[in-house]
């Protein structure tokens, strides 16, 4: 149901009193006549574009109305495009409409027109043979009128009268809600009127992006021959159409401006959503990263996006290592076809090369390159300073996630955060990545990987209850996933509860053949248990599946303590080795 609420923006004198800034959560909750609590899981959940200004004590916010007002209707009309539900239904700001045109390819000849059953004007006079009698008619001209039609290289669509819904109002307004799925250029729509033998049929040819009418005439016919009438009437009014192709081309331009606008308002509700890294979040990044692509099929940053979040998929074993792998991968070299010079593309490109095929030497050359050519930036810092993880440079590591952090905009600045903490973690000092983490996880509270991090160098500390507590926050986030469950017996593991940590690790066990089951962290909790064989049995599981947390086999503090096994440096051997894996799922 339609929220009746007055539209934002919009007839209302304390709105109009407003500035082009808003500087607060209260102001921002009233331009969109909703409660504050709703508009701040809008900013957590749904990316609405609100700034923060930090102070010493405390920090405010504050946001642009057309920030705020372009956000709305991005929301509105990708909910609608997709078929999703939306949170909550409201008209977009005035002024504001965005088409949504979907696109096909090119056909040869004319126009794709929608030829809609005429419609027959009742009088109170009329009496119901006569009425029958017109309505046949109308049905015989329609037929006339397609072939007509189709013998001047149109392209007609039927619609047939009884595919309209019994509570439309009319034909043409059934129309202008599914003219986007019938993929037309225009709508012939038509009205027929009689007095005793004589009919007049006004009829119009309106373009189905804008419902601009292009053209409009009327007929006047006898109902003495009936079967000639028809074909003589549907004979001159296609004579008479115009050549309307081009005003359609334009107007299907526009559209795809329109739709490529769109695209991009996609693409960062799915970044956004991507940043969470938490379970539902992550899911909804793909549907926008797919969203933005049905929009604007050449729109290469919603394949980079899609290639970045099926990495974080598999990270958290939401998926497939493999399916992971493989997905990652298609989208990342789509968005090198469509852009190669893109940014944001190349970052993707670079991920897939260090967690899909394992290939650091080309990730960190590109990175290399970018720096040099002075096209680079924040998430390009925050790649290259996880390659100096994994290449044991761990003062590169954290110089290189320090300048991300300088280079990053809010509020995107606190996830890179997350990237020094991780640095400063395999370096070993676990008291600043802690700091760091706890940093962040004050600001983005949703973050769920934030928890993972700060759980195991609170457990590197020996601080066994706060590594438990962070993991169980986790496993909120990202609720049913084995990962944090895994995480969870590593921890009880640690802390002394050998029983419970068993039980746990027996239950997972149960789950073993899943392909997205975390062998790698089930090692780690095996590995703290003393079990080295069985640790050992299951990084192997880890490798074979091409776990992508296996990167990090030879930096990770958890199997410091397997160092001195020979199948334990096989393993890390071969994973430093540089070679390139195949992505085949």
């Amino acid at each position: 149901m339609q929220d009746t609420l007055i539209p934002f923006g919009e007839d209302d004198d304390s709105s109009r009193s407003l500035g082009e800034r808003l500087d607060s959560w209260k102001e921002v909750a009233s331009f969109f006549r909703r409660q504050v609590r709703t508009v701040q899981l809008w900013e957590k959940d749904e990316g609405l574009p609100v700034h923060r200004q930090h102070h010493k004590k405390q920090g405010s916010v504050y946001a642009y109305r057309h920030e705020l007002e372009a956000w709305w209707v991005a929301r509105s009309t990708i909910a609608s495009a997709s078929g999703r539900s939306q949170v909550a239904h409201g008209p977009p700001a005035k002024g504001k409409s965005i088409e949504v045109v979907v696109q096909r390819p090119d056909s040869s000849g004319g126009m794709r027109i929608l030829a809609l059953p005429f419609e027959v004007m009742r009088s109170a006079a009329d009496n119901e043979p006569e009425q029958q009698f017109v309505e046949q008619f109308a049905r015989g001209l329609q037929n006339d009128l397609v072939l007509e039609l189709t013998r001047s290289e149109f392209h007609p669509v039927i619609l047939p009268i009884n595919a309209i819904p019994s509570q439309a109002s009319s034909a043409l307004a059934w129309a202008n809600e599914i003219v986007t799925e019938l993929e037309v250029d225009a709508i012939l729509t038509g009205v027929i009127r009689h007095s005793d033998r004589q009919v007049r049929i006004s009829i119009q040819m309106i373009r189905a992006s804008d419902l601009l009418c292009l053209w409009s005439d009327r007929f006047d016919a006898e109902l003495d021959d009936t079967f000639d009438t028809q074909a003589e009437s549907a004979r001159r009014i296609c004579l008479a159409l115009p050549d309307c192709q081009a005003h359609c081309t334009k107007a299907n331009k526009h559209g795809l401006n329109a739709n490529r606008s769109l695209a991009s308002q996609a693409c960062s509700m799915g970044f956004h959503s991507w940043q969470q890294r938490g379970s539902l979040a992550l899911r909804k990044a793909v549907h926008y990263f797919n969203d933005a692509i049905e929009l604007d099929p050449r729109c290469a940053e919603a394949y980079a996006g899609l290639a970045d979040t099926y990495i974080s998929l598999s990270y958290s074993h939401l998926m497939p290592a493999r399916q992971g792998a493989s997905r990652a991968w298609k989208a990342a070299q789509t968005a090198l076809h469509l852009s190669a010079n893109s940014i944001k593309v190349k970052n993707a490109y670079i991920n897939t090369l260090i967690h899909c095929t394992w290939n650091l030497q080309t990730a960190e050359q590109i990175c290399r390159e970018m720096i040099d050519a002075g096209r680079f930036d924040a998430r390009t810092m925050q790649l290259y300073s996880s390659i100096m993880i994994l290449r044991n440079r761990h003062q590169d590591s954290i110089r290189l996630a320090l300048r991300a952090c300088e280079l990053a905009q809010e509020p995107d600045q606190i996830h890179f955060n997350g990237q020094v903490s991780l640095a400063y973690f395999y370096s070993g000092d676990y008291d600043n990545a802690v700091s760091f983490m706890r940093r962040m996880i004050e600001r983005q509270p949703q973050y769920m990987m934030g928890y993972i991090l700060l759980g195991r160098a609170e457990a590197q500390r020996g601080n066994w209850d706060e590594a438990i507590s962070a993991f169980t926050k986790g496993n909120e986030l990202s609720p049913g996933s084995n990962f944090n469950k895994a995480l969870l017996a590593y921890a009880y593991a640690g802390s002394g509860e050998m029983s419970l940590a068993g039980s746990m690790l027996k239950k997972l066990s149960a789950e073993r053949d899943k392909e997205n089951f975390p062998a790698y962290d089930v090692s780690a909790a095996y590995a703290a248990l003393n079990q080295e064989q069985e640790a050992l049995d299951y990084i192997r599981t880890a490798f074979d599946r091409r776990d992508m947390m296996t990167l990090f086999i030879g930096q990770d503090p958890r199997f410091f303590g397997l160092q001195n096994s020979s199948r334990f440096r096989q393993l890390a051997s071969s994973i430093q080795a540089d070679g390139v894996l195949s992505v085949a799922p």
